[in-house]
C-alpha cells in the first residue's frame, strides 16, 4: 500500500474511532441500550486497532514524516502532538480494562467510573489524532 493510502485508511480509522464512542455513549446515556452499548464500543476498540496495524504498517514501510512548518504552526503542532501521543499510550491499558471488566460482568460500577475517565481522554485522542493527519499531509508548509 501507498503512504498516502496507509495514511487515510489510519486516519479514517481513529476517526471513526471515535464517532463508534459517541454512538456507544448516546446509547447508554440516552437511550439505556446496553446491547446498542457494547456494540458500539467494541467498534471503536476494533477501529483503534485497525488504526494501530495501518499506523505501524505506514511507520515500518515508510518512516516518520517530520513537521515541515515553523513558527507558531511548528508549536501548535507539537502542542497537539505531544499530549496526543502520552494520553494515546496512557489509554490503551485503560480500554483494555474497560474492556475487560465489561465482557467479563466483573464489576460494572467499576466500568462506570473508568469509562468517565477513558471517554474524554479517547475524544482527544481520536481529534486530535485527526489534527496531527492535517497539519503533516493537507497543510502547505
Amino acid at each position: 500500500m501507498s503512504l498516502e493510502q496507509l495514511t487515510v485508511l489510519s486516519t479514517a480509522c481513529i476517526v471513526l474511532s471515535g464517532a463508534s464512542l459517541l454512538v456507544g455513549w448516546w446509547c447508554i446515556r440516552a437511550r439505556d441500550d446496553v446491547t446498542g452499548h457494547r456494540n458500539a464500543m467494541l467498534a471503536a476498540s476494533g477501529f483503534a486497532a485497525l488504526f494501530l496495524v495501518f499506523y505501524v504498517t505506514r511507520w515500518a514501510l515508510h518512516g516518520s514524516k517530520p513537521f515541515g512548518g515553523t513558527g507558531w504552526l511548528r508549536v501548535v503542532y507539537f502542542a497537539n502532538l505531544v499530549p496526543h501521543v502520552v494520553l494515546a499510550t496512557v489509554l490503551a491499558p485503560l480500554a483494555a480494562r474497560l474492556i475487560w471488566l465489561a465482557l467479563a460482568r466483573e464489576d460494572f460500577v467499576r466500568h462506570r467510573r473508568l469509562a468517565r475517565i477513558a471517554l474524554p481522554i479517547w475524544l482527544y485522542v481520536a481529534a486530535s489524532g485527526w489534527l496531527v493527519y492535517w497539519m503533516l499531509y493537507r497543510i502547505d508548509v
